[in-house]
């Protein structure tokens, strides 16, 4: 399963925390978007996406919109997070106590 994570330019620690975290098996691969490119605010998230994580402050309105209706149509967990990977820790914490119920 794949996760993906909008906004920012360098997302290698979040990638590894998706990837790495035990608690969170299954994230074998993660994909980026920068929203820096022509055309990133039409994108369609890629199939086998299992979970989105958009950093808030990095991304513009029209992008975030598109994501967040995408994954609402797909029924796919949204992580909201500014750019702090203990921030991201909590919530990805958050998300997987709420799947265990």
């Amino acid at each position: 399963m794949k996760a993906l994570i909008v906004g920012a330019d360098h997302v290698d620690p979040i990638r590894q925390e998706l990837e790495h975290n035990p608690h969170l098996r299954g994230f074998t691969a993660t994909e980026h978007w920068t929203g820096r490119k022509v055309g990133d605010e039409r994108r369609k998230i890629p199939s086998g996406t299992g979970l989105v994580v958009v950093i808030c402050d990095r991304i513009n309105h029209q992008l975030l919109r598109n994501v967040r209706d995408q994954a609402k149509r797909r029924e796919l967990p949204l992580l909201y997070a500014r750019h702090s990977l203990t921030e991201i820790r909590e919530k990805l914490a958050g998300l997987v106590l709420e799947a265990g119920h």
